[in-house]
């Protein structure tokens, strides 16, 4: 297995460009046409997607650049906090009064909502053709490409109507694989930093990733002192770059305060000082005659030393973004979010359709090992190896960073495809050929999810939709966007699509920040509805809404709460229902406030 593409610039031509740009434009054209329904009534399966429309709307008309607070959240405390990055809502503001040029604002809006993630397609795809490239002959790039375009483990980040961030996780993540395998210089260890950073700012799950190839370079250096350029540049990156970001994207407050949630002090820190410790060492001009053990050794010292001084001085973030949630949020809010929680604690559907490519990809990057043995392309085979395995395990223990696992599996399909088609031309017998053939097959991931499918009774569709997709909530905006503008006592996880559909303001949304707020929400629905009252007519709450199916756990967990009076619709005297603008399991009640006798209970009780 031959290379034929030298390592170079990021998007040199590498003879396949027609294929990928007509790749891409046909995942833009699938995709839409696929989600088309979902455009047209603007729903989202993921509340968080919803809620990035909220934050997008409110930067385009006029909310600060540094301020997030969602203020239609939460008003009687001053506004719901979020801990996103603006880095995603410029660009679909930028693209969206773009498009605003042609086109009336309501369009312009849903087409931009429609062709924003697709079009990140097109530099992935140009990536992924660059780092097959570096790793295999054309036809391992066109077949990966081919491969990549259909892989909907992770594409499904890029359909319409996916604006959260997870699509540039993985985009950047893949900027630090081509970084590992392009030539070792000072730049391509900038761009690692530049990429990694990047990934951090946007979302603290980057940072495992951003230790893991910075771990990688050490380790290229520790072996070849001649790679010292590539990590001078990550470590000169790692430096500077952090700081840059912060100042753009969160503001000078995000240097010298601490958030566990976010990019801030307790990660700026611990990484520049990891930064200065690798310069401290690769200034040691001796140290290039050294062994390889020491050169490893210390560098390892340096990243020992970043996480000291994160554990010592920033000892409440070891806790991770979620430490302060109460124990109703933990139990009723966070475990459920299952893309969040470990392999074992998933549905069994989703365990096999994300578990199926993932067992095909290691087999592939086996097989791809075994057959780079001799080639000039072993050594970054042996590179990708260490990425899987690492990403693989990470997957396993968030589930949806598995989505950057599988792209980075992406080189490994094609070489197993192909080995088994030649191996199955190659047989005299025909049963042989049929079963190469069908071998064939299983080494393209989109056949693992649908045999995975099939396999699971083909429920892992249903499993993956979030309760705010099972109310109709198209029609229910049209109903409440009439009303006039009030606050809404919700249910939590149908509140982004409320704050989207109507002109309504919520008493929380699903966003950990907001931990009290959810915390007084759970405690009023699990509360016998007399004791629930005080609660939901605190704020001032003129009508309370509920999704049905959200409803479900909390009824079964409290029979005599107040989500399972609602549930199955027992009459609570202080609530009237509201038949003209309730459809289907969404539900509106008004809420009588005209008594608040019952003394609260105290919200953060379990």
């Amino acid at each position: 297995m031959q290379r034929t593409e030298k390592k170079g610039e990021l998007f040199k031509p590498i003879g396949v460009s027609g294929l990928t740009v007509m790749l891409w434009l046909g995942f833009v054209a699938a995709s839409i046409a696929i989600h088309h329904d979902a455009i047209a009534s603007l729903t989202f399966w993921d509340p968080d997607n919803a809620m990035r429309l909220a934050q997008v709307r409110d930067l385009a008309a006029g909310q600060g650049w540094f301020d997030t607070v969602q203020y239609r959240a939460n008003p009687a405390g001053g506004g719901g906090l979020m801990h996103w990055s603006r880095f995603i809502d410029v660009q679909i503001v930028g693209l969206t009064t773009l498009l605003g040029v042609f086109f009336p604002a309501e369009l312009a809006e849903r087409l931009a909502l429609a062709l924003y993630p697709p079009l990140l397609v097109l530099p992935l795809l140009l990536l992924l053709g660059r780092i097959l490239a570096m790793l295999g002959d054309r036809q391992v790039v066109i077949c990966g490409l081919i491969i990549a375009s259909t892989t909907i483990t992770f594409l499904h980040h890029f359909a319409p109507m996916n604006i959260d961030h997870h699509n540039w996780q993985i985009l950047l993540a893949l900027t630090m694989l081509w970084a590992t395998f392009n030539e070792p210089s000072f730049s391509a260890g900038m761009i690692a930093a530049f990429a990694g950073t990047l990934y951090v700012e946007i979302s603290i799950e980057g940072l495992p990733f951003l230790a893991l190839f910075g771990g990688l370079f050490v380790l290229d250096w520790s072996r070849d002192p001649s790679k010292k350029s590539r990590l001078v540049g990550f470590s000169v990156g790692l430096l500077i770059v952090p700081t840059l970001w912060l100042l753009a994207f969160r503001g000078p407050s995000y240097l010298i305060r601490s958030y566990c949630d976010s990019f801030s002090l307790p990660y700026l820190i611990p990484i520049a000082i990891t930064a200065l410790c690798l310069l401290a060492i690769l200034a040691n001009a001796r140290l290039s005659s050294a062994s390889p053990a020491l050169r490893l050794s210390l560098g390892a010292l340096a990243g020992g030393i970043g996480a000291a001084v994160f554990a010592l001085f920033y000892p409440a973030c070891l806790e991770g973004p979620f430490g302060d949630l109460e124990p109703l949020v933990r139990t009723y809010w966070y475990d459920p979010i299952q893309e969040g929680r470990p392999i074992w604690h998933q549905d069994l559907s989703m365990a096999v359709v994300y578990g199926a490519p993932t067992i095909v990809g290691l087999i592939a990057l086996g097989f791809s090992l075994w057959k780079s043995r001799e080639s000039d392309a072993a050594d970054d085979w042996g590179r990708l190896a260490l990425i899987v395995l690492v990403a693989t395990v990470l997957g396993m223990l968030v589930m949806r960073m598995t989505a950057v696992a599988h792209a980075f599996m992406v080189p490994a399909f094609p070489v197993l495809a192909m080995g088994l088609w030649r191996w199955s031309r190659a047989r005299l017998w025909a049963w042989q050929r049929i079963g190469g053939s069908l071998a064939f097959l299983l080494a393209v991931p989109i056949v693992d999810v649908a045999l995975a499918l099939v396999v699971a009774g083909n429920d892992a569709e249903s499993t993956a939709r979030t309760d705010q997709s099972l109310c109709n909530l198209s029609d229910m905006s049209v109903a409440m966007a009439r009303e006039p503008a009030t606050l809404l006592f919700s249910s939590i996880q149908i509140t982004p699509a409320l704050l989207v559909g109507t002109p309504h303001s919520v008493v929380t949304t699903g966003h950990h920040r907001n931990h009290a707020t959810m915390n007084r929400v759970l405690t009023a629905f699990l509360s016998p509805p007399p004791v629930a009252r005080p609660l939901v007519v605190a704020d001032g709450a003129q009508y309370l809404v509920v999704c049905d199916k959200e409803l479900e756990k909390l009824a079964k967990a409290r029979p005599d709460g107040l989500a399972a009076y609602l549930l199955h619709k027992k009459p609570v005297d202080w609530l009237a229902p509201e038949a003209r603008l309730s459809t289907g399991g969404f539900r509106v009640y008004r809420i009588d406030r005209a008594s608040n006798a019952v003394q609260s209970p105290n919200p953060k009780a379990s």
